[in-house]
């Protein structure tokens, strides 16, 4: 598969993206919250909060694809 140069660019681009978010996303996953509820105990995260970061990061993908189609 040959690939043009703008088309090699794009694909640097778009890895370069996905290793930010993908980064981000852990480590926003790692840091233990500071937080406590009334008993003292830190909630676990959910799997509702991880459904809502992923549905972010699909949304910032998205606009990232309609972005890249306007130029």
């Amino acid at each position: 598969m040959q690939l043009t140069q703008s088309e090699k660019i794009k694909l640097v681009i778009g890895a370069i993206i996905g290793a930010v978010l993908g980064a981000g996303t852990v480590w926003t996953l790692m840091q233990s919250p500071t937080e406590t509820d009334a008993d003292g105990e830190i909630e676990p995260i959910s799997a509702k909060e991880i459904l809502t970061l992923t549905g972010t990061a699909a949304a910032l993908i998205r606009g990232l694809a309609d972005f890249r189609r306007k130029l």
